[in-house]
């Protein structure tokens, strides 16, 4: 059984209560670990896996015995990915349905490359641009067999992710998880997760942790609070915040 002791500080999982609306990023794969409880078994979808270590998702459970999907556009990164980690590396954006098939260009900025005009996290710049291969993401796993209702699914494609919506079909894949980076400069991401079943947990760093609505999960009212200040209170001032790092 893996050890609870810091994740205990801010979820109780196994009584689905939620203590704290937020948690450190150092604190994630402690959470996510206890989250499904320790298992060796898992099965994760990794999308934008980038470097096979840094700020990984996936990394901590495949080290548990965990298998699942890297996907991963581009080369350098497949290519150390193919390397490093055990889980298997598919060499491709995800995208939306209008976009699948398509060479699409992709502004390379280390783990904060993109596929829209400019990097989204603050400081960021790209270094050059390639063109890389996209599909959806229904097809990717469709063609790789993962079967629905798998364990973990990560996005991380910094900016790009109501376009890998468009090519995601929640009714028919159902994970259990969602980890949904997010700077919550508006509340596209967080709706979408809403009208397909899913509601939020807390959020480790830049993360959101998002379950099927059914999950009978309670928020403590210091959650409840820390969640409103996140999306709601604090929403006008960090899109301002960001508008100013493009211009």
């Amino acid at each position: 059984m893996v050890e609870v002791t810091n994740a205990a500080r801010f979820a109780d999982f196994v009584g689905r209560r939620i203590l704290r609306g937020k948690a450190p990023p150092g604190a994630e794969q402690e959470l996510v670990q206890a989250f499904f409880g320790g298992r060796k078994d898992g099965f994760f979808v990794d999308v934008g896996a980038n470097d096979p270590y840094q700020d990984s998702q996936s990394y901590h459970l495949e080290c548990l015995g965990w298998t699942g999907l890297l996907i991963e556009p581009l080369p350098a990164y497949c290519e150390l990915l193919r390397s490093k980690r055990s889980a298997r590396v598919v060499q491709l954006a995800c995208s939306s349905p209008a976009n699948h098939g398509r060479f699409l260009p992709i502004q390379v900025a280390g783990v904060h490359s993109t596929l829209e005009a400019q990097p989204i996290a603050i400081g960021a710049n790209a270094t050059s641009v390639i063109q890389v291969e996209t599909r959806t993401l229904d097809a990717i796993l469709t063609d790789n067999g993962v079967s629905a209702g798998f364990d973990l699914l990560s996005i991380d494609v910094e900016g790009h992710e109501m376009e890998v919506f468009k090519g995601f079909t929640f009714d028919r894949w159902r994970p259990r998880l969602v980890l949904l980076e997010d700077h919550v400069t508006s509340h596209y991401k967080h709706r979408h997760m809403v009208r397909n079943g899913y509601k939020l947990l807390l959020r480790t760093g830049l993360n959101s942790w998002y379950v099927p609505e059914g999950e009978p999960y309670l928020h403590s009212i210091g959650a409840k609070v820390e969640i409103f200040r996140k999306y709601w209170l604090g929403l006008l001032i960090r899109r301002m915040r960001y508008r100013r790092s493009s211009d």
